[in-house]
């Protein structure tokens, strides 16, 4: 197998690469308990955990956008 097919079947797998699902699902229903108690959701799927994927790399791809040209360290 090549290595850009590896890496496109690798790509299919993880779908969500900057973030620890598991925490994420986890992270989700701790705040949806304590900020709406009276919905007991139990399960997050995985439309919500893409929504926040693209969230964060909307948001890294900002920071870098906005950082200055200096250095070699993003801060």
């Amino acid at each position: 197998m090549e290595t850009t097919e590896m890496t496109e079947t690798l790509k299919s797998i993880n779908t969500t690469p900057h973030l620890c699902r598991s925490k994420v699902k986890q992270t989700a229903l701790e705040i949806a308990a304590a900020i709406r108690p009276a919905n007991k959701f139990s399960r997050v799927g995985m439309s919500f955990v893409d929504r926040i994927e693209a969230k964060v790399r909307a948001a890294i791809r900002e920071e870098v956008r906005i950082h200055p040209s200096r250095g070699k360290t993003l801060l």
